[in-house]
C-alpha cells in the first residue's frame, strides 16, 4: 500500500500534466517570467491536481523561511479589531500571500515588547513593526528591532532611519492635522478639544501637532484643549465627552481616531447638542465607519491597505538586492468632507 507522503502531487507530476519542464513548472511556482501560454497550462494542471509546493524543502534548499512577522504594540488585547490595524495587516498578508510568502502576527503589551517570542524566531525572513507608548520607549524598541540583524519595516513613525537594514512607513499624520486645521479656520472656531486616548501613539502626537500649527497661527488665536480618555472604547470615549459638555460646550471636537468620533457624536447627541448646529465634529482615518453615523463623519482618509502591501514590497526588493531602495516613505493623506462639519 502506498504511503500518504507517496501520493503527493510533485512538480513532475505537474509538468507531464501541462506538457513542460519541470525547470517551467518551478519558474511559475516561484514567480518567475514564464510564457503566458506555458504559464496558463501550468497555473491550470496545479488547479487540477491539487498540487501543493513544498515550503519547507524549499527554505532549506534556498535559506529562506518565505515567512515574515509583524510585532504590535498595543495594551488592548483586541488589537486586530483596531480598522488601521487591520487594513495595514491585510494588505500586507494580501500582497506576501500572493507571491507564496506567510505572515505571522503577534501583539504585546508595550511593556513587553523585548520578549515577544516573534521577535526570536529565527525562521521569519524579516519583520515589520507597530509600536506605541511614549517616545523614550518607542526608540527603545526600535534600537532593540535594529540589533536583531534582521530587514524590518516600522510603521507610523517620525524617527529617521537608524540602519541600512530599518526602513520607516508612516502617512502624514502631520498634514492631516494641518488639513483639520485649516477647515476648522474656515468655520471660525475659537474653542477646539482635541479628543486623544490615553496611551501615546506616533500618529496620534502627528495629528495633535499638526492642528495646533495651524491654530496657534490664526489670528485671532484659536484655543486647543487636549482631552484624553482611559481607551478608545465606545464606554470610555463617549463618558469622556459628556463629563466635559456637562461644563461647557466648544465649537468643535476633533477626534484622532474615526471610532472616537463616533462615540464623541453619540455622546453629543445625548446631552442634546446637535452636531453641526452648535458644534462640529471631525474624526481620523475614514474606513467606512464614518458612512454609518448621522451626521456622517467628517474625517481624514488613512491608505493604511496600501502601506501595508508596501512595505511587503520593500522587504521583497530588500531581500533580493541586499538594501532598501526607500527607507523613509510617507503616504499622503486627504480630507472628506461630510455633514458632520456641514460639508462646507
Amino acid at each position: 500500500m502506498a504511503s500518504r507522503k507517496s501520493l503527493r502531487t510533485t512538480l513532475s507530476d505537474v509538468a507531464r500534466a501541462a506538457g513542460v519542464s519541470v525547470m517551467t513548472v518551478s519558474n511559475v511556482v516561484r514567480g518567475k517570467f514564464v510564457l503566458p501560454q506555458n504559464k496558463a497550462r501550468v497555473e491550470e494542471a496545479i488547479t487540477r491536481l491539487n498540487y501543493r509546493p513544498n515550503l519547507s524543502a524549499r527554505s532549506l534548499r534556498t535559506s529562506e523561511a518565505r515567512s515574515m512577522g509583524i510585532v504590535i504594540a498595543d495594551s488592548d488585547p483586541a488589537f486586530l479589531i483596531d480598522p488601521f490595524i487591520s487594513r495595514l495587516v491585510s494588505g500586507l498578508s494580501n500582497y506576501l500571500s500572493s507571491i507564496d510568502y506567510t505572515l505571522d502576527i503577534q501583539g504585546v503589551v508595550p511593556e513587553r515588547f523585548a520578549t515577544a517570542g516573534i521577535l526570536r524566531k529565527d525562521r521569519n525572513d524579516a519583520l515589520c513593526a507597530i509600536l506605541c507608548g511614549p517616545v523614550e520607549l518607542r526608540r527603545q524598541h526600535l534600537e532593540f528591532l535594529r540589533k536583531l540583524g534582521q530587514p524590518v519595516v516600522l510603521f507610523q513613525e517620525v524617527f529617521k532611519s537608524p540602519s541600512p537594514d530599518v526602513a520607516l512607513i508612516r502617512q502624514d499624520d502631520f498634514g492631516g492635522g494641518k488639513l483639520i486645521g485649516q477647515l476648522l479656520l474656515k468655520h471660525k472656531v475659537r474653542r477646539v478639544v482635541f479628543l486623544r486616548p490615553m496611551l501615546d501613539w506616533s500618529a496620534v502626537e502627528q495629528r495633535e501637532k499638526g492642528i495646533r500649527s495651524i491654530c496657534a497661527a490664526a489670528l485671532p488665536g484659536i484655543k486647543v484643549t487636549t482631552i484624553p480618555a482611559a481607551s478608545e472604547s465606545f464606554e470610555d470615549v463617549y463618558s469622556t465627552v459628556q463629563k466635559f459638555l456637562s461644563r461647557g460646550v466648544p465649537d468643535a471636537i476633533v477626534a484622532a481616531t474615526d471610532s472616537m468620533g463616533v462615540a464623541a457624536l453619540k455622546a453629543c447627541e445625548s446631552m442634546g447638542v446637535e452636531v453641526p448646529k452648535r458644534l462640529i465634529v471631525t474624526g481620523f482615518n475614514g474606513f467606512d465607519l464614518w458612512r454609518y453615523t448621522r451626521p456622517t463623519l467628517t474625517t481624514v482618509m488613512s491608505p493604511a491597505y496600501e502601506m501595508g502591501r508596501r512595505a511587503g514590497n520593500m522587504l521583497i526588493q530588500r531581500l533580493r538586492d541586499g538594501r532598501f531602495a526607500q527607507r523613509n516613505v510617507a503616504f499622503p493623506v486627504t480630507l472628506s468632507l461630510a455633514d458632520s462639519t456641514g460639508r462646507h
